[in-house]
C-alpha cells in the first residue's frame, strides 16, 4: 500500500538521519513526509526511530567514501561466510516479463554501492543473455540463507537472529553503451537504480568502488561471493565464497577477447573459480586503511571457462571497475539531474 493511501492528506513528520564520516548517524531533523524523496513503498521499508516515528533515508546520489566497504562482522576464510560478512551482496531476482504472480528466481548477483544503486554485469540484464521471457524484477539485500528469514547466527556462543532481508523492485537499468561491441562481453557493466532508497543496517552496507588511480599489482588474492550454481541449474541455498588469485595479464594474451585496460584476469588455480550464478557479483579486494579493513569491488564477475588440467584451470575474466569509475559517476549524476525536480533536501 502506498503512503499516500495510508495517510491521505494528513502530515506525518519524519526525521532525516545524516551519516557522519565515521558511519554514525546524527540526531534526526524532522521533515514532512511528502519531502521524503521518491518514497513510494509502504511503511515496512522505513525503520522505526521512535515509538511512533519513522526514519526517512537521505538520498545518496554519489559514491560514499568514508562509510563504504566496512563489514561489522569478523572476517572468516571458510567456504560459507558468516551472515552479514559481505553486507553489500545483492541477489538479483527474475520473473516472467508479463506476469507478476510467479515466484521470482535468483540468477545473478550484484553489489550495493550507495543507498539507491546496485552494480552488476550487463549480461545479467541484457537479452539474449537473459533468456526470454525472463526479466530482472527486483533486488534482495541482507540475504544469506534463502531457506530462512531472518537467519540465525552464533556469535561468542550466543545464538541470535539477524535482520530480515529487504526486497526492492528495480526502477531503472543503465547498461554500458558499448557493451558486447568489438569483442565478446567487453564493457560488461550495468547499474541498477532501486525504486526506493535503503537505510543502512548491520546487514546492508555499500561496498567501495576503486578510483582510476588506486594502486594495484598483479598478484592480489580476491574474494568472490554469490549463490553459486550447485549443479543442474540449482543455486546454493546459502551464500558461498571463493578465493580468487589474480593471474598475470600475459596468461590471458592467448584469449583474443581479453582487454587488459578494462578487464582483470584471475582464478583457475587450485580449482578456485567463480561459477554459474555468481555473475554480476563483486570481485572483492580488502585493504587496510589505518587500522580498518576496507573492501573494494575491484571487479565484476563476467565470464570464464571450466577447462582444467590437474586442478589448474583457465582464468576467468572480470570487469575492472576502476576503469569504469567515471562511467559510474556519470550515471549517478544523470540520475540526480533527472530526479532533481523531485528532491527536497532539508
Amino acid at each position: 500500500m502506498f503512503l499516500g493511501h495510508i495517510f491521505g492528506h494528513f502530515l506525518l513528520l519524519l526525521p532525516v538521519l545524516v551519516p557522519h564520516s565515521n558511519g554514525e548517524l546524527s540526531i534526526p531533523r524532522w521533515t514532512p513526509l511528502y519531502k521524503c524523496f521518491r518514497m513510494r513503498a509502504g511503511m515496512n521499508l522505513l525503520r522505526g526511530c521512535d515509538t511512533d516515528k519513522y526514519c526517512c533515508p537521505e538520498p545518496e546520489m554519489y559514491l560514499p567514501h568514508d562509510t563504504c566497504g566496512k563489514s561489522r562482522t569478523q572476517p572468516t576464510k571458510s567456504r560459507e561466510p558468516t551472515p552479514n560478512e559481505f553486507p553489500w551482496m545483492a541477489m538479483l531476482l527474475y520473473g516472467h516479463k508479463n506476469k507478476k504472480s510467479e515466484k521470482l528466481l535468483p540468477k545473478c548477483g550484484g553489489s550495493l554501492i550507495n543507498n539507491w544503486h546496485v552494480l552488476t554485469a550487463a549480461h545479467c540484464v541484457e537479452y539474449p543473455f537473459v533468456e526470454y521471457p525472463f526479466a530482472l524484477k527486483s533486488v534482495r539485500l541482507g540475504e544469506h540463507d534463502t531457506s530462512t528469514n531472518p537467519d540465525l547466527t552464533v556469535m561468542n556462543g550466543i545464538t541470535r537472529y539477524t535482520h530480515r532481508y529487504l526486497e526492492i523492485e528495480v526502477d531503472q537499468i543503465f547498461v554500458h553503451e558499448q557493451f558486447n561491441r568489438r569483442k565478446r562481453l567487453i564493457n560488461d557493466i550495468a547499474l541498477l537504480r532501486l525504486q526506493v532508497p535503503v537505510r543502512y543496517t548491520e546487514a546492508i552496507q555499500p561496498i567501495c568502488i576503486p578510483g582510476p588511480h588506486m594502486m594495484s599489482s598483479h598478484n592480489r588474492i580476491f574474494q568472490a561471493s554469490g549463490w553459486s550454481d550447485t549443479g543442474k541449474g540449482i543455486p546454493s541455498q546459502v551464500l558461498l565464497r571463493s578465493f580468487i588469485p589474480e593471474r598475470h595479464p600475459d596468461v590471458c594474451k592467448s584469449n583474443d577477447n581479453f582487454d587488459f585496460s578494462s578487464q582483470i584476469c584471475a582464478g583457475g588455480l587450485d580449482g578456485n573459480y567463480t561459477r554459474h550464478g555468481d555473475s554480476g557479483g563483486p570481485l572483492m579486494e580488502t585493504v587496510i586503511h589505518g587500522n580498518v579493513l576496507v573492501t573494494y569491488a575491484s571487479g565484476i564477475i563476467s565470464y570464464g571457462s571450466k577447462t582444467c588440467q590437474q586442478k589448474i584451470c583457465l582464468p576467468a575474466f572480470y570487469t575492472k571497475t576502476a576503469y569504469f569509475f567515471d562511467w559510474i559517476n556519470s550515471k549517478l549524476r544523470s540520475a540526480l539531474i533527472d530526479s532533481g525536480h523531485k528532491m527536497n533536501y532539508v
